[in-house]
């Protein structure tokens, strides 16, 4: 049977490959959630896309007799490049899916590599849809659970078969389960000797001014994970997306901000698990009214039981203080306290990078287990 690669170009093979899981039965995964495609149009769009400001993407179809077999994304970021002079070289993959065919995937790989190597790259790196602060990585282990917002969920045989293109693990990320009332009495106590300090006050974010809160995150993220490996900064296209089209989402019981003489020192924001109530929406939103009616509603009177906590930061001139070197600990324990009061059973830390050892030892500590792993690949090209 006759394999063809083929970019995508109109707006109908577009459709083709945000559809090729359903095509590839993921829907028979008990654990699979749809991912709303509102979303995946507006990051591939060239109009309203906020990454393709800062960077290039295309995109591959497989197909085996004209039949959707696999696809796969290629992209380039001017952002990474300047963040990270020295890996100037490396060009990203993303929205990787195939079934279960080593010929497939090697294809589909031998595409991207063609065209990141058109760009000046020689690696490859992801998968990233399309870059770090989006979907990332290949779910390894934990396959027994459904993905939380913004994760992503695919088959076990998708790990190996990346192995069997040529690509090589680069990073593994881990993701947490946290259940309310776990938190540990040495992290509390040192949470409240913190909070207890006159000039120290956490606080929610305010929606009235919700503008203004993100503002304050990408500040701190910006700062704080600037090190981290595979950091991008968030712009600010990226964030009015999140001001204006996530708001509806947020629970300001969980998304905190600490600060220190009235000025923000470290910020945590977690959201609802939404993937909890667009579970049934087959991956439409706002092409499905009556979708966009059923969120609405469950958002005032079926709130989710979990949440995922997506960010925490604290400034780099606080968490080398050792006066304030402890505000990460004060946001866990506040956001715990917060939640579990709120209604919350537990939720999600994610993620995290293996080898991040102090972040990992403190979530460990608050109570909170290691239940998936995300693997990063890469190769030379």
């Amino acid at each position: 049977m006759a394999l063809e690669i083929r970019p995508v170009g109109s707006k109908k093979e577009l459709e083709t490959f945000l559809h090729v899981p359903w095509t590839l039965g993921m829907k028979s995964d008990p654990m699979w959630v749809p991912p709303l495609l509102d979303d995946y149009r507006r990051l591939l769009d060239p109009v309203k896309s906020p990454f393709l400001k800062h960077g290039e993407a295309r995109c591959f179809l497989a197909l085996r007799d004209g039949v959707p077999v696999g696809r796969i994304s290629a992209q380039t970021d001017a952002d990474f490049d300047k963040q990270w002079p020295d890996e100037k070289g490396v060009g990203f993959f993303g929205f990787f899916d195939s079934t279960d065919d080593p010929a497939v995937a090697r294809a589909l790989f031998d595409a991207a590599a063609g065209w990141a190597r058109s760009k000046g790259r020689t690696r490859l790196r992801g998968p990233f849809t399309l870059d770090s602060k989006g979907e990332t990585g290949v779910l390894v282990e934990g396959f027994d659970t459904p993905p939380r917002i913004g994760m992503p969920h695919n088959e076990p045989y998708l790990g190996p078969l990346i192995e069997k293109a040529g690509l090589s693990k680069a990073k593994d990320l881990y993701a947490w389960w946290y259940t309310s009332g776990a938190v540990d009495e040495r992290t509390a106590r040192i949470a409240n000797k913190t909070l207890a300090l006159p000039n120290v006050r956490v606080r929610t974010m305010d929606l009235s001014r919700f503008a203004r809160e993100v503002d304050i995150v990408r500040e701190i993220y910006n700062e704080a994970w600037s090190k981290n490996w595979n950091f991008t900064p968030f712009t600010s296209d990226e964030l009015k997306i999140i001001a204006t089209e996530y708001k509806m989402f947020v629970d300001t019981e969980i998304a905190l901000v600490a600060e220190v003489d009235g000025k923000p020192a470290a910020m945590c924001f977690a959201i609802p698990d939404v993937n909890e109530m667009v579970r049934d929406f087959d991956g439409e939103l706002m092409k499905r009214p009556w979708n966009l009616l059923k969120l609405l509603w469950r958002l005032k009177f079926d709130r989710p039981k979990h949440a995922r906590l997506i960010l925490l930061g604290v400034k780099e001139e606080f968490r080398a203080s050792h006066k304030y070197g402890t505000l990460a600990a004060v946001l866990y324990v506040e956001v715990a306290r917060r939640g579990a009061a709120a209604g919350y059973e537990g939720g999600e830390l994610s993620w995290t990078l293996e080898d991040n050892v102090m972040i990992n030892r403190g979530i460990e500590r608050m109570g909170a287990r290691r239940y998936k792993t995300y693997r990063v690949y890469e190769k030379t090209i």
